[in-house]
């Protein structure tokens, strides 16, 4: 087993666990080595809770008891001593301490996302989209600027999308899809009401993607594919901000798959970038941008 691959179950389960099961969850966060050195009992009881809870949280995370689990935590303290997560943010942090927690928390949760995605559920849904004739990108609040994000980048390339950030939106755009359409959801939980309804209704006649931490949540269980995202809701860090660098991770990797399969991608970009050349600062001759005009006029 890889040193790491507690790190990212336990990343991957927080956001479904039980109140019991989060606060064992949070004794072998704050210290995993100390859990590696305690039985099933004290474990239990420094969570304040029972030992069937314990058992249940390390099937959770795809062990077969709390023996395995031990042996995990034991593993990744061996090699490192660092705690398998960044400390929480208090309330007295310095702006520096913040800057070096949420760096650290994000980088964490970024390379736990790049263990739980599929490969090849990302080749799928890639493939789909760069095949389908509309796509429909489905966020609200934080999850919305994803899928502002990811239209804006498909939109680059050629490709004809919608960014729906508000429930009417979204239940208009999904309507108008038909067989061979995509259909992308974002959301942390999994569990925004507006957000699986529409995915839902375009599951009707359009593929479906759900880009979620729930790997059990209605969201995920209503899409055609779905990718994991790591990341969890705690204190100061609420859902927006434990998930936005994962999401927006999944969609720099789509871009980029999308990008490589997409043979007309390389000329609509050139194109899309002419449009707007002459507005960029350092420009010239309208629509070439000085350095281009330069090296023109040096070979004539």
């Amino acid at each position: 087993m890889a040193e790491d691959d507690v790190r990212t179950r336990l990343l991957a389960a927080m956001p479904r666990l039980t109140p019991a099961g989060a606060r064992v969850a949070e004794v072998i966060r704050d210290d995993p080595a100390g859990v590696a050195r305690m039985s099933v009992t004290q474990l239990a009881q420094r969570a304040q809770t029972s030992t069937s809870a314990v058992v249940r949280l390390a099937k959770t995370l795809g062990y077969e008891g709390y023996p395995p689990l031990r042996l995990a935590l034991a593993a990744v303290g061996a090699a490192d001593h660092s705690p398998v997560f960044a400390t929480d943010i208090d309330v007295a942090d310095e702006p520096s301490k913040v800057l070096h927690k949420l760096t650290a928390f994000e980088t964490e949760a970024m390379a736990a996302t790049a263990e739980l995605a599929d490969p090849q559920t990302l080749a799928a849904v890639a493939g789909a989209l760069a095949a389908a004739r509309r796509v429909v990108l489905i966020g609200i609040g934080a999850s919305g600027l994803v899928a502002a994000d990811l239209a804006q980048k498909l939109t680059r390339i050629g490709m004809w999308c919608d960014a729906c950030t508000s429930e009417d939106e979204a239940l208009v755009r999904v309507s108008l899809l038909e067989p061979g359409d995509v259909a992308v959801a974002f959301s942390h939980s999994g569990r925004t009401a507006a957000v699986v309804e529409a995915l839902r209704r375009a599951g009707r006649r359009a593929l479906t993607v759900a880009v979620t931490a729930g790997s059990q949540s209605p969201l995920a269980r209503s899409a055609t594919h779905t990718i994991l995202v790591a990341g969890r809701e705690d204190g100061f860090r609420s859902a927006a901000l434990a998930s936005r660098m994962s999401q927006l991770l999944i969609v720099d990797a789509l871009y980029i798959v999308v990008l490589q399969r997409t043979p007309s991608a390389t000329q609509a970009l050139h194109r899309t970038y002419d449009a707007v050349a002459d507005r960029r600062p350092g420009s010239g001759e309208a629509g070439v941008p000085i350095s281009r005009r330069t090296r023109h006029r040096d070979q004539s």
